[in-house]
């Protein structure tokens, strides 16, 4: 069987670096792109990125922000805001759900191919990666970098962002010892705020921007909000100087073939809710300052559920190879 971390191996020795080109891209010309420029980030040895938990850990100048995305793709919401982001000749990183990719492969296609940075934010989002058992949580987020990358069917970049930012020193440890950066967040916008208006969300966003003077912005490409909000942020972020900067990666993931083959990628791992996360208010930071509610990632419990909704497995499952569909609905992961 052509198995998944076969396939992921395969494709990065044909696609080389995660940092592609792309021809005809707006965003590559000088005098429409929206780019002040491109930073392409070195994991070797793993790296800690993201004021708010790690203090003076910044690729950027004053002024400048990145725009991430965490917790998709979605059908409907994602190519929102991917379509804004073109209008605006900008790119992103999207931090997703390795559950989510295998569902919405072509939401997760379309990201790639117009240009942003994919990453990963574990295989289902558990809510504090910290207090899982060690082991399971090293599967939790190779099973996530696997299963996007095979979802996209090319490498994608070593980079991870945890679950409501709860990540533990043992962990990070990993990470780096996998070459895998950590990217935490200067802005946090709250998007997930439940009865949040377009303008209340571009208001909030821009009041910590300016706070943070620019920095690593953190939204949600679940929410429809965060959509119809993006255009007006991007708006006002240019009217007040502030620059977009494009984080990229020349290496890939590689996976690790002993600790993958524990993942269950089966149909009764598929089968079930993605949770989306809660906040990790209460904790402290790197310097010992302790973050209120709203300030990490205050996201609401909810869930998702990949069968009634538009994220079905029947979707998920005809955009797979004949031979891998039959894999995930075996009820033991596959052998490779």
């Amino acid at each position: 069987m052509f198995g998944l971390v076969k396939a992921i191996s395969a494709a990065a020795i044909f696609f080389g670096g995660v940092a592609a080109a792309h021809a005809g891209d707006c965003a590559d010309d000088p005098k429409t792109t929206g780019l002040s420029r491109t930073v392409a980030v070195d994991s070797t040895g793993g790296k800690l990125i993201g004021r708010l938990q790690y203090a003076n850990t910044t690729l950027l100048r004053r002024m400048e922000v990145v725009l991430t995305f965490d917790d998709g793709p979605h059908p409907q919401h994602t190519k929102q805001i991917l379509d804004t982001l073109d209008r605006h000749c900008v790119k992103a990183t999207f931090f997703t759900v390795g559950r989510m990719a295998l569902f919405m492969q072509a939401a997760l296609k379309d990201a790639a191919n117009r240009g942003n940075t994919i990453a990963t934010h574990t295989w289902s989002h558990p809510r504090d990666l910290s207090k899982m058992p060690f082991e399971d949580a090293k599967v939790e987020i190779e099973k996530g970098f696997v299963a996007t990358s095979y979802a996209l069917g090319q490498p994608i970049a070593p980079f991870f962002r945890y679950p409501g930012l709860n990540d533990s020193p043992e962990l990070n440890a990993y990470l780096a010892s996998r070459n895998i950066a950590v990217m935490s967040v200067d802005v946090v916008t709250d998007d997930t705020m439940a009865g949040t208006t377009p303008e209340q969300l571009i208001n909030r966003a821009m009041e910590r921007v300016r706070r943070m003077h620019g920095g690593i912005v953190l939204f949600h490409d679940l929410k429809a909000v965060t959509a119809d909000a993006l255009d007006g942020f991007l708006i006002q972020l240019k009217l007040e100087g502030y620059k977009v900067v494009h984080i990229v990666s020349n290496s890939g993931y590689q996976p690790d073939r002993a600790l993958v083959a524990r993942a269950d990628f089966s149909k009764s791992s598929l089968q079930s809710k993605v949770f989306t996360g809660v906040g990790a208010e209460g904790r402290a930071n790197q310097d010992g300052k302790v973050l209120a509610a709203g300030h990490v990632d205050v996201m609401k419990t909810e869930f998702i559920d990949l069968e009634s909704s538009a994220m079905s497995a029947k979707q998920g499952a005809a955009s797979l190879k004949q031979d891998e569909a039959a894999a995930l609905k075996q009820e033991r992961a596959p052998a490779w």
